[in-house]
């Protein structure tokens, strides 16, 4: 007997040790609560997924807007997420568009805005049509739907709608299944673009009739207003937005009732577990350490590399984050104006590009983090020129194409100078850089001192992200450092090399190209044969490693941290984890 209630003590102690280590394991931590508190490292001013000029607008509206499809964290997939099924492909075999493809679309039938209208077939035209307004900077964008011509409702069901592409296109599926939606009667209430059909938007000669047409422009200047980008903000997904302070915090609040929780059973597109996701903006690296060890934020980006690596080795953070470092789908590149007189020479781009010794770099202020790239395309990819060999640190080989290039120091002042257009014009040269980010001011340090030693004088230029894009855009730049991401699929180089894109406002921010490249660009995006096409993708990139229109640096490792009381989806898709996929635990 007495040894029965031994047993019986010591089973009850047992029982009670574990509850009160698991009790402890939750008490310790600071918040208990499904709201997850997230770290930005910028702040946000509106918040309009088409007008979305930096990765963390778009992070945040992913969670309010929606999708036909959208890529599975886990897969790198497409996954429906407003369809019923994947869109069924039709090869076209006559008639106007004979050697195109249809896309046949079918909404959910749960799928509801807001006020409870239906998302339908035309709130996908409207969205559509949004990009070829020409009085909106979404031209870069619409180059992607160049090759559809026709996007048609069904008038009996209007949850059903089809897309008409006159010419297979590598991303012809990708582009028409993952379109932002927005609700038409919400972002055009006037109806300032009912009244044209997308074949009136899109079709040069048409839209041509339509240039001046002072409803285009009403919708343009409506839509870029400061309503559409904080005072509505309306979309299908489960999150609305609840509370915004400036530089302080945008709170989103889980929608009651929302459509799609009865269907996240079924279509992982539409899972949401938290109820609400706070955003905080924490530009200061040591602001946001201190944030950190005093757990004020569950969910943490880009944290500079050392430190990351010095908190990993915090026994409290250890035991109370989880540190991730999943490879991005993204690159770092000095982007440098090919049209600028002094950079328009090829062999100035070749011997800018042998002033860094990018392997040290990567080692020595990003700790690793990286693997060197030679081109626009990640190392993983299977058509990477893995034959080109990555630009070496080369001072001597610098001074050669300079000196061939024509620049010289004629005034004896230690600066190279050359005769250009009747004026003596010095080599100086602005390099932008983002402040604030530490391997941004390294890198441009190191640049400027190496530069120096040839003869280049470089000032450095702190300029804000949203400021340095702009004048990107416009071309009013030298040099400048950024980031450049990409998708689980096939690469289309148009954006960023193709001279359509190289005007005021465009996305070519290098205004490279020329008659040959253009060319093999367009053959690269309508060669659905992959091994032909991936022999393309290769020759382009030799092209781009001579012509040298930027100067490559190398593909990052995403520094992560998550909560403890979260369980994660890690994925290579930004922002490195999946936020409405994160599951407290219990």
């Amino acid at each position: 007997m007495t040894k029965l209630r031994v047993a019986l003590s010591l089973a009850l102690l047992a029982l009670l040790l574990v509850f009160s280590c698991k009790t402890d394991q939750h008490t310790h931590w600071k918040h208990n609560d499904n709201t997850v508190r997230v770290r930005l490292s910028a702040g946000i001013q509106a918040l309009n997924p088409y007008l979305a000029r930096s990765a963390w607008v778009r992070v945040v509206t992913e969670l309010i807007f929606q999708y036909p499809m959208d890529f599975d964290p886990e897969t790198l997939e497409m996954a429906p997420q407003l369809l019923k099924a994947p869109p069924i492909v039709t090869d076209i075999a006559d008639g106007e568009f004979a050697g195109g493809q249809s896309f046949a679309f079918e909404i959910l039938d749960e799928a509801v805005w807001d006020d409870g209208q239906p998302v339908t077939g035309h709130d996908y035209e409207f969205s559509v049509k949004i990009l070829f307004n020409p009085k909106l900077p979404l031209q870069a964008y619409a180059n992607y739907f160049e090759f559809v011509k026709d996007i048609k409702v069904d008038a009996a069901n209007p949850k059903k709608f089809t897309v008409v592409a006159d010419r297979k296109y590598i991303l012809n599926y990708g582009v028409v299944s993952n379109v932002t939606m927005l609700p038409q009667h919400l972002y055009d209430p006037e109806g300032w673009l009912k009244d044209f059909t997308f074949q009136d938007l899109s079709d040069p000669a048409k839209a041509a009739t339509f240039a001046d047409d002072e409803r285009l422009q009403k919708f343009a200047e409506a839509f870029l207003s400061p309503k559409y980008g904080r005072e509505i903000v309306s979309g299908s997904g489960p999150y609305k937005v609840s509370e915004w302070v400036d530089d302080q915090r945008i709170v989103l609040t889980k929608k009651e009732k929302w459509w799609g929780d009865k269907l996240a059973g079924k279509y992982t597109m539409l899972t949401a577990r938290p109820d609400t996701i706070i955003f905080l903006p924490i530009p200061d690296q040591t602001a946001a350490i201190t944030t950190l060890k005093s757990e004020d934020f569950d969910v943490g980006f880009e944290l500079e590399t050392t430190q990351f690596l010095e908190l990993r080795q915090d026994s409290f953070l250890q035991n109370t984050y989880n540190f991730y470092t999943p490879p991005r789908f993204a690159f770092f590149y000095t982007a440098m104006q090919n049209r600028n007189p002094k950079l328009a020479d090829k062999k100035v781009r070749q011997a800018l590009a042998r002033l860094i010794d990018m392997d040290a770099i990567i080692q020595d202020h990003y700790n690793g983090m990286g693997e060197r790239i030679i081109g626009p395309f990640l190392p993983d990819k299977p058509y990477y020129h893995k034959g080109l060999k990555p630009i070496p640190l080369d001072l001597d080989k610098a001074r050669q194409l300079l000196a061939e290039a024509g620049w010289q120091d004629s005034n004896g002042n230690g600066i190279l100078d050359k005769t250009i257009d009747g004026q003596l014009t010095e080599m100086k040269l602005e390099y932008l850089y983002t402040p604030g980010i530490v391997f941004q001011e390294t890198f441009t340090e190191i640049f400027k001192n190496n530069a120096k030693k040839v003869g280049i004088e470089v000032e450095r230029v702190p300029v804000e992200s949203n400021v340095m894009g702009q004048r990107m855009r416009n071309g009013e730049y030298e040099l400048a450092g950024r980031g450049a991401s990409a998708l689980p699929i096939p690469d289309d180089p148009k954006q960023l090399f193709h001279t359509d894109s190289a005007q005021p406002g465009g996305s070519n921010y290098s205004r490279f190209g020329n008659a040959e490249t253009d060319a093999l660009i367009e053959e690269i995006r309508q060669t659905t044969d992959e091994a032909k096409r991936n022999d393309l993708y290769r020759k382009f990139q030799e092209i781009i490693y001579d012509e040298h229109a930027m100067i490559f640096q190398f593909a990052p490792l995403d520094r992560v941290v998550v909560h403890k009381r979260f369980e994660a989806i890690v994925t290579r898709r930004s922002p490195g984890v999946s936020l409405p996929h994160l599951k407290q635990r219990k």
